[in-house]
């Protein structure tokens, strides 16, 4: 494939492939005093940002972590942030004097993340902490915003998990650190307008908490290319002639996988040339969906894959005639946003957030109907009008979703905390001196 490199203004981002480097044993600052913050103009912040997902990069919140540390960087040329990194010590992502890292030796979503990251970021300097994942350290005397992507485990644990165990253990985790770190944090960034509205029935009393901030698509990740490249990139995996349907997620219940198979079944039994290319990431145990992979019709037209390098990914989008993401429940739906930039027709639910970041770019089916979703495939197989307009709108509705926008935002909620706890503090000097 032919090597394309892309970099926004100010530093590029650094390659993805050094974050898995190991270097040397981590030495955490755990026992140092803490230090006040810093006095902070506009012109100038330091942010400490849990960026523990970097170790994850194709994954939704490792994409999204690496994007938003890159763009807030080019955004603003004074900003310094002061990464938390998982485990040992890895080359830097971003090689610069104004990043700075600390590491601890555990997972972000790890129950130690509420109960000691603060200890490890005692003696750093920063004016505000931000977590873009949903846990936030308790004890931490610095004001604090959180990320919430969604809050599923809230609304129905059984999107998470087939397992009685695992959903009954992550209720408890990711609903408690849901529960507390919205209530610790000064501001809380939502990435669609139907999570803010999930957290507003849950808990209405954070309303004036809740900003909203979309995320951006990742251009250097999913980008249009020439199909005849695409096809040859992909000819080890499928061949030129067969046309196919892309649904790619991770293996959790809520992406709704099963659905997905049986109406593309449904669409295409009499097109022995269709398939399907399945890229569900961290497969976990379904039982029913793997009876119906071994049927013999799912057997000959279905492609299952774990994973795929981001080049064959983007192959994928850019070759599909068409990307089919039929959740039960998503905070935005990257895969929404990548169908558009690669130029790819969308079906998808008519729940929580799809509607709302497809827009008019895709046809909407209930995700409990498949046929329903095998009649929307068959529309966008058929219909070359369609096919077209739904094509036109997404390029048109990418512009929502820009990474440079999405930092800006960002920016100014970091400088709305910043800039109230510097006046509370003038406020409390005030009065200690009269």
């Amino acid at each position: 494939m032919t090597s394309r490199s892309r970099q926004g203004k100010g530093e590029a981002m650094a390659d993805p492939a050094t974050v898995e480097t190991s270097v040397r044993a981590a030495r955490p600052t755990a026992l140092r005093p803490e230090i006040g913050p810093r006095r902070m103009t506009r012109e100038r912040l330091r942010i400490a940002l849990d960026a523990r997902k970097l170790t994850h990069v194709d994954s939704g919140l490792g994409n999204h972590t690496l994007n938003l540390v890159s763009s807030l960087l080019s955004e603003d040329q004074d900003l310094e942030l002061l990464l938390v990194r998982n485990g040992r010590r890895r080359r830097k992502v971003f090689d610069l004097p104004r990043v700075e890292e600390v590491h601890v030796p555990f997972p972000l979503d790890s129950p130690l993340t509420p109960l000691i990251l603060g200890r490890f970021l005692r003696g750093q300097r920063f004016d505000v902490f931000h977590s873009p994942y949903h846990l936030v350290p308790r004890g931490l005397s610095r004001p604090m915003i959180v990320t919430i992507h969604d809050i599923n485990w809230i609304i129905n644990p059984r999107y998470n998990s087939h397992n009685p165990f695992m959903r009954w253990a992550g209720s408890i985790h990711y609903r408690n650190g849901l529960i507390a770190s919205m209530k610790a944090a000064r501001r809380i960034i939502v990435i669609s307008n139907a999570t803010r509205n999930a957290i507003l029935e849950f808990a209405p009393w954070h309303e004036s908490k809740i900003r909203v901030v979309y995320n951006g698509v990742d251009r250097n990740r999913i980008f249009p290319m020439d199909k005849a490249e695409a096809a040859r990139v992909l000819e080890s995996l499928i061949p030129a002639a067969n046309p196919f349907v892309l649904t790619v997620g991770q293996g959790s219940p809520y992406k709704n996988h099963f659905n997905a198979v049986r109406g593309f079944l449904r669409a295409f039994r009499n097109r022995p040339e269709y398939r399907m290319i399945l890229v569900r990431r961290n497969s976990v145990s379904d039982r029913a969906l793997a009876r119906l992979l071994a049927t013999p019709q799912a057997r000959a037209q279905v492609i299952a894959l774990d994973y795929l390098a981001p080049e064959m990914l983007n192959a994928l989008y850019n070759r599909a005639r068409m990307v089919l993401h039929p959740s039960y429940y998503e905070g935005f739906g990257l895969p929404l946003v990548e169908a558009m930039a690669a130029g790819v027709p969308i079906v998808t639910s008519s729940l929580s957030s799809m509607p709302e970041v497809a827009g008019p770019a895709a046809l909407l089916v209930s995700p409990s109907d498949c046929d329903a979703i095998a009649r929307a495939l068959t529309a966008l197989d058929e219909d070359e009008v369609l096919r077209e307009r739904l094509i036109a709108a997404g390029r048109q509705r990418l512009a929502r979703f820009d990474w440079a926008e999405s930092a800006r935002a960002t920016l100014d909620v970091y400088r709305e905390v910043a800039q109230a706890a510097t006046r509370e503090a003038a406020r409390g000097a005030s009065r200690q001196s009269t």
